[in-house]
């Protein structure tokens, strides 16, 4: 006996080809969007005519969370939103998610409430390498859509963000030693004092020693003296070179300034001080009178 296969019966009966099973598939998703956006009128229709208020609800949004608990309030606002800026056709052929970006990125440059018909509306998408190009919401993916909100949102921040760009054509100022003045001028003014004392131990060996002494003192201190004043002047140049040369010559000048003072501070502090002993030898006390 020959045995026969039988395919087994569905009480479903199915697309009998791809292109009838697509079809179905669109004209679910129609009737789904088309839902969606009757669900929204709906809401419109709730807030428009005050509906929830003469219920003794405070808002309508109160009234939906409460008789409506199986459904997210959120999304029913979505739909209200899309409801509001395109028709039913336009939902069923779009989608609700695709209007809902589109309608962010257009309603602040668009007062009207209605977009028209959203095929032509414009959408500036980036590219990889940071450009934008202009394409038609017809043309656009939901990844297009989702870079060009991202890429708008990211340009609002950086618009309020203070940039402080260093003008091309300037060149950091180079860091150059900060010298000290009164090491000159203490090695010079050690020489000076030195050469008094070999004067006064002269003719001897600890003279002559440091009368040699008093002599590399002077001049050790006048070629720090010298570098000072040349490193002063790299500084400045550097710093008009760099476009801040009015504030370095203002802060050097105070420099100087400073040192001078700290020198003749330091000069003042070795003066002698007049003793008690010899301001008496002095100026005697005048003699005292004798009584009569």
């Amino acid at each position: 006996m020959e045995t026969k296969i039988v395919n087994p019966a569905t009480s479903i009966e199915g697309p009998q080809t791809l292109e009838e099973a697509l079809d179905k598939i669109r004209d679910l998703y129609k009737q789904e969007q088309a839902a969606k956006w009757g669900q929204g009128e709906q809401v419109n229709l709730v807030e428009d005519t005050h509906l929830a208020l003469r219920k003794g609800y405070k808002e309508a949004r109160e009234c939906l969370k409460k008789e409506l608990p199986d459904l997210q309030t959120k999304t029913l606002y979505t739909y209200a939103f899309v409801a509001k800026h395109f028709n039913q056709e336009h939902t069923k052929r779009w989608g609700v998610a695709k209007l809902q970006r589109l309608i962010a990125l257009h309603k602040k440059e668009r007062g009207a409430e209605s977009l028209g018909d959203p095929a032509d509306l414009e959408v500036h998408v980036p590219r990889e390498d940071g450009s934008l190009v202009a394409k038609k919401f017809s043309d656009c993916t939901m990844r297009d859509l989702q870079s060009a909100a991202k890429h708008r949102k990211q340009g609002r921040k950086a618009a309020g963000r203070v940039v402080r760009d260093v003008p091309s054509g300037a060149e950091p100022v180079p860091k150059l030693p900060s010298p000290a003045l009164w090491r000159p001028l203490a090695m010079i003014g050690l020489g000076v004092l030195a050469g008094f004392i070999a004067d006064l131990l002269q003719p001897s060996v600890p003279g002559l020693v440091i009368s040699v002494l008093a002599i590399l003192l002077t001049v050790g201190g006048i070629a720090e003296l010298v570098r000072y004043f040349v490193s002063i002047r790299d500084r400045i140049i550097a710093a008009f070179k760099g476009g801040a040369g009015l504030s370095t010559l203002k802060e050097q000048g105070m420099d100087v300034l400073r040192n001078g003072r700290k020198l003749l501070a330091a000069f003042r502090s070795v003066e002698p001080k007049p003793t008690p002993t010899s301001t008496r030898e002095g100026n005697p006390p005048p003699p005292e009178k004798k009584a009569a």
